[in-house]
């Protein structure tokens, strides 16, 4: 039986602030030339080019995101495996493993530049105006609602955001999805508590008024809290799309 990885990669557009799904068009196989999730097969054996077969799979993903992306997300999470004899009519049985990938590095304009990849926002993925083959679309929705509820109680929001950051930019990215985050909660729970120091840097955010502070994530693991970070309200952006 086929195993694959799938990557479920996730940004925020750097003018609009919406999320947006990484695609990268496929060179080989059934469907070529359309765009799709990036990812690979486990490698069990070595590949007829002379690569290495996987021996674990931190090794798979590691060679898939850095052969097909050049680097790693600022964060990676293991969803829940899918498989069924469909998803791929030409493998038959198949089970991938995919994983929610988050990108805020400064350097990720150097993707816009390579050839056969492009961002897509994820709301005309789940609307299905962008139609993705096999499963990929549903995989899209489950990482996403993972990432939905996951913000309301830890600080996975913040892989998305600049190394530094200004408290004002979380509260708008909060906003984006749909959760009222006040200010003040900011601070009570992440610089009051040392998840966020200060860099000693600031940042004008506004034609008028005086810089922000810009603050650094100072964890090595997420954060969790013990009830949702804001209210949430009803917001056209959701994964509520089947």
């Amino acid at each position: 039986m086929v195993v694959t990885l799938d990557f479920i990669c996730l940004r925020l557009n750097p003018e609009s602030g919406l999320p947006e799904v990484m695609l990268q068009e496929r060179q080989k196989g059934p469907e070529s030339g359309r765009y799709a999730l990036v990812g690979g097969w486990v490698w069990e054996e070595p590949a007829s080019d002379g690569g290495d077969s996987d021996e674990t799979l931190g090794d798979a993903v590691t060679r898939i995101l850095k052969g097909k992306v050049g680097f790693l997300p600022s964060h990676l999470e293991k969803l829940p495996p899918e498989g069924s004899v469909t998803r791929d009519a030409s493998l038959g049985w198949s089970v991938t493993i995919p994983f929610l990938c988050l990108f805020n590095r400064p350097d990720m304009a150097e993707l816009d530049q390579q050839d056969g990849i492009k961002w897509e926002p994820i709301e005309s993925i789940l609307a299905g105006e962008y139609p993705l083959p096999f499963d990929h679309r549903k995989l899209v929705n489950i990482a996403y609602e993972a990432f939905l509820n996951k913000i309301k109680y830890s600080s996975l929001l913040l892989y998305l955001l600049p190394e530094k950051v200004a408290v004002r930019q979380i509260v708008e990215a909060y906003d984006i999805f749909g959760i009222c985050v006040k200010k003040q909660t900011v601070f009570s729970r992440w610089v009051n508590t040392g998840l966020l120091a200060e860099t000693g840097e600031k940042r004008s955010m506004a034609a008028k008024g005086q810089p922000s502070k810009l603050y650094g994530l100072e964890e090595e693991s997420l954060s969790y809290f013990d009830s949702e970070i804001g209210k949430s309200y009803n917001k056209a952006l959701s994964a509520a799309h089947s």
